[in-house]
Order: C-alpha cells, then structure tokens, then sequence
C-alpha cells in the first residue's frame, strides 16, 4: 500500500483529491490547517491532521512514498493582502520543507502544484518551454520555488502547471471563474463579466487530481524532474459564457460586461502535453460532462453566498489574528 502525504487536504483541490485517492486503496495522512474547515473525515486509510505544514520534522516526514503539495495561498487578491506572511507561506516554508524531505530514503515522488498564472501576459500559444512572465506575487513565488527545487535535484518531483481551476468541492470556491458564472446564472440570472477579452487556460479539478494519481502510478519515471501545463481548454472569458450556456442550456440570463478590467492576464496554453498523455481521452466530452456535473452540484448548494465561499474573505479574517 503506498503512503500519501497530502499538504494542503482540506483546501478546494485537496478535498476532491483526498476522497479519490481513498478509493484506490492508498495510505493517507492529510495535513491542513484548517483554514477553510475540516472537509475530508478520517477513516481506515485516511488521516487528517490538523497542523501547520512548516511544523512537520524530518521524521515523520520520511514515512511517506509521495508529497503532494497543495499549499499556497493561490488567490491573487489574497496574496496581496499581507506579503508576509504570504513569502513564508508559499516560499520560505516551501524551502523549509524541501531540506527536510530532501533527505528522506524513501521518498519516490514530490508533487508540487504550480500555476499557469506564471505566464503573465503572453500573447503566444505557451508551451513549458515558453518564458514565464510572473504578474502577481503569488505567480511570482510560484515561479521562484519552482527554480529552487530545479536547482537542488536533491529528490525526484514533478512541477504541475494547472490552468484555472473548476468544478464541485465540498470545499467550494466561488471566487473562481467558472464556479462563479455558473452561480450567479442559477441564482441571480445574471453574469458580470470584467473586461472579457483576456485568454485563460482552465482545468477541471477532477482531471487534475486524475493527473496526482496517474504520476503516483507511474513506474516509468519519464515526469520526474517535468514541468507539466496541464488543463482541459482555452476560451477567452466573453467566449466562455456561451460556452456554458450550450450545455446548460439556461435562458432570460442577464449579461452585464464591464469593459475596464484590473486582472492583466492573459494567456493561451498548448494541450500538446495533456493530449499526449491522454491521447484517448474526448476532451471535448469531458469539459461538456464537466460543466454538466458542476452545474448540478451548484443549483442543490443551499448557501452559494456564505462568505467563506470567497478565498479572500477566509484570509482577511485569518489574518486579522495573524497580526
């Protein structure tokens, strides 16, 4: 049985990972602080501890066959709000723990997760190869471990570039693009769109944690040391809606759009290496039963308008203890 470590179990990625690796029979210790609530339950392979991920020692750290690591405060807004604490916490304590792990014997993978936020504004088709250009802070830590763990070479890992996250969690986020439009065309009829023009590359949260699993069984090593964009489609936000409605099919929705946007990425993402990969997978069908799926779960979501909701509310409160 191969033993897990997940940081970061409880967040919106966590949540849905934890309960699908539970399933394949893996051993697996989740370690969050909780910010968001305690979302996964322990059971007979399934351990959540409720703890600072900086404060774990190389002991109990060299129990574990694989690290996913999920812990960022990946909120654009919300990284902005104290760069303090946000430099400990998605870089200093990253380095932190990679001394520590870096000594483990029987370590076979470290999986950290990365963005597609590093691309900035980059108006060619990226590809891993392509040059970063970070625009906001949490970009730009994400971008800085990432040439850390690069220069070490210390353990195997591979880097995952996820393009914008979406879909049901029971930790739910609606300060994401997708999850939001999808919200408010249910509940307000109605959908603002914020400039609209800018490209971005989504991704499914059930596809990505797809990925976590297959690099878990993966004996061929051919992703160690890999940076990976991955990510199901591109559409610009405008396009995007129409997207949506095409498979949900909802009517009399009203559409305010804001030309003058403050958010200055934009970027279009190669699908050569999820395609290639996935070669016999119908992403087209995927993001159609995707968007099927996330609808449903939000029209039964009987508070869509709770505050924790909204990753930045959760850290403004956070931090008011912090300081």
């Amino acid at each position: 049985m191969k033993n897990i470590l997940i940081l970061g179990s409880e967040g919106y990625l966590g949540t849905t990972l934890t309960p699908l690796l539970a399933k394949n029979n893996y051993q697996i210790t989740g370690i969050d602080s909780c910010f968001f609530g305690k979302n996964n339950k322990s059971s007979k392979n399934v351990k959540i501890i409720k703890k600072d991920y900086s404060l774990l020692n190389e002991n109990f750290l060299s129990k574990f066959e694989y690290i996913i690591d999920l812990v960022n405060i990946s909120n654009d807004p919300a990284s902005e709000l104290n760069k303090k604490f946000t430099y400990k916490v998605n870089y200093y304590n990253k380095i932190k723990l990679y001394k520590k792990i870096s000594k483990s014997k029987k370590l076979n993978l470290y999986i950290y997760m990365s963005s597609c936020s590093v691309y900035g504004n980059n108006k060619n088709l990226i590809t891993e190869k392509s040059l970063p250009k970070p625009i906001s802070l949490y970009s730009i830590l994400c971008l800085k471990y990432e040439k850390y763990l690069k220069s070490k070479k210390k353990l195997p890992f591979t880097i995952l570039r996820l393009g914008t996250l979406y879909g049901w969690s029971k930790r739910m986020r609606y300060d994401i693009a997708i999850n939001k439009i999808i919200r408010d065309m249910i509940f307000l009829k109605k959908v603002e769109v914020l400039g609209g023009t800018q490209l971005r590359f989504f991704c499914y949260n059930k596809f990505a944690c797809n990925v976590i699993q297959d690099l878990i069984n993966d004996n061929s090593n051919r992703y160690f040391n890999k940076t990976l964009n991955i990510g199901v489609f591109n559409t610009n936000i405008l396009k995007l809606i129409d997207k949506i409605l095409k498979v949900i099919k909802l009517k009399d929705l009203s559409i305010i759009h804001e030309k003058n946007t403050i958010d200055k990425r934009s970027y279009e993402v190669s699908l050569k290496t999820v395609k290639k990969i996935y070669h016999k997978l119908n992403f087209n069908k995927m993001v159609k039963n995707s968007f099927k799926e996330t609808f449903n779960y939000i029209k039964k979501d009987k508070k869509p308008f709770d505050k924790k909701k909204v990753t930045l509310n959760i850290y403004k409160d956070y931090l008011k203890k912090f300081k």
